[in-house]
């Protein structure tokens, strides 16, 4: 699968857990609290159980008044509590955190349902600024005597204030998985577009080399033509000229290559083919083409090299460019005078092959070294000393980690400049 392809299932993938996640948040948000409103409510029932056993202890045998105040007004130091009251068996307030209904008679249905249950109530009613009110009533019971009624209430503001911290923790997660539900949906935007643009890139690429192959197959007729009618024996600089031009026509082939590779490259349908190749023939051929330019520039060139070749499992048409373009290089960067040196070595222990060429020259700056692989980059020594596209390099480095292998640069500005990649041996 297409790199991009799979970038684009996983993101999709991973929105379809979002979303799932999404609902399955909002789902136990209110699991939650519902969890949180009966925890409230159980802290209340027991609060009341606890106050009607204290209350029974104050109320029989004999009335403790300042006791039951003493009770009823330490539940108000608590902020969830709206009310507390004891009442005794004919329904009148022994003890109210109201004072001014101590001694009154109990009014309103709940009371009364309290009153008249042996069993704890939770009771839910509505008061007059819209509020709900909770009552939560407890039998006051002394052996077996029923002496009174134990009752504490709470409404709906104390009941949100209390579950506030949970609802905060539960909205913070919420807009985190919407935060990151929109961060995916996002991030396929911009894929999506990315795609686009690379499509667009492809056409674009393919369109141009399409021209350039053209106007490439327009000068191989025309140097032909002209080197068909040639007379034995011509002029020795018309040679030289056509060697430059057959140079120059190599170059933008190689360049178009180059374009067309990393394009293939990018959109994920470049495959390689490994097999056993000889790089020692390869390097030589690479020589041999531009050896013509070599005189020109009078550049000394050396090999070393091992006397029978050394084979290596590679793709044949991937390390031809990749040493044409290292060799262009070197070439290109070298001036008149200068001197190149080409090896092949193999480790038999390691089992592994060296290419390794070096070349006179400019060299390169320590800081642009790691920039070397990037597409179009290209140093300021090396836009002074000759023209070309910041590409060859990229597409070495390119095709070399697809042999599972990297280019290794290094260089001594105003000296030298050295290339190494190394590759497995052939089966």
């Amino acid at each position: 699968m297409k790199p991009d392809r799979l970038r684009e299932l996983t993101i999709n993938v991973s929105l379809v857990l979002a979303a799932l996640a999404l609902l399955g948040i909002l789902g136990a948000s209110r699991l939650v609290l519902e969890a949180a409103r009966n925890s409230f409510f159980e802290d209340m029932r027991v609060r009341a159980g606890i106050m009607a056993r204290r209350a029974g202890a104050a109320m029989f045998p004999r009335e403790d008044l300042f006791s039951l105040h003493l009770l009823v007004n330490t539940q108000m130091l608590d902020r969830a509590v709206r009310s507390a009251a004891v009442y005794d068996l004919s329904g009148r307030a022994r003890s109210h955190s109201d004072p001014d209904k101590i001694g009154v008679p109990a009014a309103g249905r709940e009371i009364a349902a309290a009153r008249g249950s042996r069993v704890a109530l939770t009771q839910t009613a509505k008061l007059r600024d819209g509020l709900d009110c909770f009552y939560f009533s407890e039998p006051i019971v002394v052996g077996r005597r029923r002496v009174g009624t134990a009752v504490v209430t709470a409404d709906s503001a104390t009941l949100r204030e209390k579950t506030e911290p949970v609802r905060r923790k539960l909205l913070l997660i919420f807009l985190g998985a919407l935060g990151a539900l929109a961060l995916l949906l996002e991030m396929r935007g911009l894929l999506r577009r990315e795609r686009a643009a690379a499509a667009l890139k492809s056409a674009m690429v393919h369109t141009v080399s399409h021209e350039f192959n053209n106007a490439l197959t327009v000068i191989d007729a025309a140097v032909f033509m002209l080197k068909e009618t040639e007379p034995a024996g011509g002029d020795a600089s018309r040679a030289d000229l056509y060697g430059a031009i057959d140079y120059e026509r190599d170059s933008l082939r190689r360049f178009v290559k180059n374009i067309l590779n990393e394009a293939r490259m990018e959109s994920g349908r470049f495959r390689i083919e490994k097999r056993p190749l000889a790089l020692r023939e390869l390097a030589r051929a690479s020589l041999k083409a531009v050896d013509g330019l070599l005189r020109r520039k009078r550049i000394s060139v050396s090999l070393e090299m091992p006397k029978d070749p050394v084979m290596v499992a590679a793709d044949r048409e991937a390390m031809a460019l990749v040493v044409s373009n290292l060799v262009g290089n070197a070439l290109k960067y070298t001036p008149e005078g200068g001197a190149i040196k080409v090896s092949l070595a193999g480790s038999a222990r390691e089992g592994r092959v060296s290419f390794r060429i070096e070349n006179t020259g400019p060299g390169i700056a320590p800081a642009d070294l790691a920039r070397l692989r990037e597409e179009f980059f290209r140093t300021g020594e090396a836009r002074a000393a000759a023209e070309g596209f910041g590409l060859g390099l990229k597409v070495c480095s390119d095709m070399l980690r697809l042999h599972g292998s990297s280019l290794e640069a290094e260089s001594e500005p105003g000296r030298f400049t050295r290339f190494t990649f190394s590759l497995p041996r052939a089966a």
